[in-house]
């Protein structure tokens, strides 16, 4: 039988972009989805309305592999993987297989990146040998706010939407707060919690603080039931004068705002990566699909509807991960591209995350409809890549502060301004 697409995944990526440490990362994690995975993936996904042992014994796996600490210095044991770009071709291809079970891990390197970041040598000497320790050791990025909304990632808040409170009393952090929703809360062993310590100092007042548990102070209320991203957890928890060492912020005032802008654009990069992932694998999906099922005679990709709706889904995958791949490039390289956290770059990398995940929802949505019934039947997947993919959408303040995020890249827009006619009208009585 001809295989569902004969496109060599060596072939996606422009070679002069993409070197071959990165395809070989990304042929390496290919290989582990095809035998570890997606045999079970399934079975994974039905087990975590109750059961997380089959998802814990894949991450262990993942473990076993080094990716762990793939993010640390040399000297701590780790490779030095700090390259937005290596970590999006590598998320792609856990897209395309199951994203959420890389969650636990993907979110240990993005909560402790500001340490990384920032030389935080006690941190990185506390906590870094426990991620190279070939044990799970998990980490969690606390940033989302049940007041909050979208308004701590957008970067015209200054901070102002950050509740969570960190006061310096001596040598120690006292933390009052709380968030929800966080990646890999209530199984994290440490948590990097986005504070302020005084909101009238705007971005001065951010605060990164490393949050080791257990800790006296710090309870975890319930696991979230989600539609997709299953095979990760998420929760509230809540920090009732929870002390740590003064070491434990990551930076110092004003740094910890760029750490922290730097973490979301970084953000929006692997979450447009894990989307064309997505996509690609609902796409193969459907390729097998319409080869294998027949109308009036012939497969189904045979008849010129068909065809047409399939080149509209490679087309789109294509042009994403191009958007991906050279937004993640530029913020690799800011001696040439400027600032990692400049609104220009903020703007890039929001054009790649927003486009992605439409293209995703589109691909899932007409792959689906290709395939009638069965595009809702769980055995082809391509209901969970659906699922999933709403997900990523709807994380790091969704399309519509995406959508003011690229606007900024290309003219000075402010949500906040001056009105005239505010002060006017509200002394008279009158709505603005």
């Amino acid at each position: 039988m001809e295989p569902a697409c004969f496109e060599n995944p060596e072939h996606r990526f422009m070679h002069e972009l993409v070197g071959p440490g990165d395809r070989f990362l990304a042929a390496l994690v290919r290989d582990f989805i095809e035998r570890e995975i997606k045999p079970i993936r399934r079975e994974m996904e039905e087990s975590t309305r109750g059961d997380f042992s089959l998802v814990e014994e894949v991450q262990r796996k993942l473990v076993g592999l080094g990716f762990q600490g793939a993010f640390l210095p040399p000297e701590y044991g780790g490779w030095n993987l700090t390259s937005a770009l290596t970590y999006c071709v590598i998320l792609e291809e856990f897209g395309r297989g199951e994203p959420a079970c890389v969650a636990a891990l993907g979110g240990g390197a993005w909560a402790f990146r500001p340490a990384v970041i920032a030389g935080n040598h006690t941190l990185l000497e506390d906590f870094g040998p426990r991620f190279t320790s070939g044990e799970p050791y998990v980490a969690c990025f606390a940033m989302t706010e049940p007041s909050g909304g979208c308004n701590i990632e957008n970067v015209d808040m200054r901070g102002r939407g950050i509740h969570t409170r960190a006061v310096l009393d001596g040598d120690e952090w006292v933390i009052n707060g709380s968030k929800v929703w966080p990646t890999n809360s209530g199984i994290a062993d440490v948590y990097c919690v986005v504070c302020n310590t005084d909101p009238s100092l705007g971005d001065e007042g951010i605060a990164l603080i490393y949050v080791p548990v257990p800790i006296e102070g710090f309870t975890f209320g319930r696991f979230e039931d989600k539609a997709g991203f299953r095979a990760s957890r998420e929760g509230d928890f809540y920090f009732d004068n929870v002390r740590v060492p003064r070491a434990y912020r990551a930076a110092g005032p004003g740094e910890d705002a760029v750490l922290l802008h730097d973490n979301l654009i970084f953000a929006r990069l692997f979450s447009a990566a894990w989307a064309v992932g997505i996509a690609q694998g609902a796409f193969e999906e459907v390729l097998a699909f319409t080869r294998d099922h027949k109308m009036a005679g012939r497969p189904i990709r045979q008849h010129t509807e068909a065809a047409n709706i399939l080149a509209d889904m490679a087309i789109g995958i294509q042009v994403g991960r191009d958007a991906y791949v050279n937004a993640a490039y530029m913020f690799d390289h800011p001696e040439t591209y400027g600032p990692r956290t400049s609104r220009y770059m903020l703007s890039r990398s929001t054009v790649a995350k927003v486009f992605c995940c439409d293209m995703a929802v589109e691909v899932t949505n007409r792959a689906m409809e290709l395939m009638g019934v069965y595009g809702g039947d769980p055995a082809y997947h391509v209901e969970k890549y659906w699922r999933d993919n709403k997900i990523i959408q709807l994380w790091e303040g969704g399309v519509q502060l995406g959508k003011l995020d690229v606007a900024r890249g290309y003219y000075p827009y402010d949500q906040f301004y001056e009105n005239e006619m505010y002060e006017p009208a509200k002394g008279k009585g009158g709505k603005p």
